[in-house]
């Protein structure tokens, strides 16, 4: 179902491009009524032909494989901020 409020707004695009008629209200609402009826229905219809497209599925190249880190040596591994020494404070006297 259309809403009132888009089937109000487009009757009263199509009253502007008349030219501000008086007495075709019922006219343009049931046009404008028509035409978005029209443009729903062709878009249900485009729908359902994209629903029935089937797309083929793609090769997969190489199966999926878990990735793990390699460990680092003691010797290269970084300080945490917290167990880094802070450098001596020289005297200012």
């Amino acid at each position: 179902m259309i809403p009132e409020e888009t089937i109000r707004l487009r009757s009263y695009l199509i009253w502007q491009q008349a030219g501000y008629p008086d007495g075709k209200a019922l006219e343009h609402w049931l046009r404008a009524k028509a035409e978005l009826e029209a443009e729903y229905m062709a878009s249900l219809t485009w729908v359902d032909e994209c629903e029935r497209t089937v797309w083929p599925r793609l090769p997969i190249l190489r199966p999926p494989q878990r990735l793990t880190s390699a460990r680092i040596p003691p010797a290269e591994r970084r300080v945490p901020l917290a167990e880094r020494r802070a450098p001596p404070i020289a005297a200012t006297r």
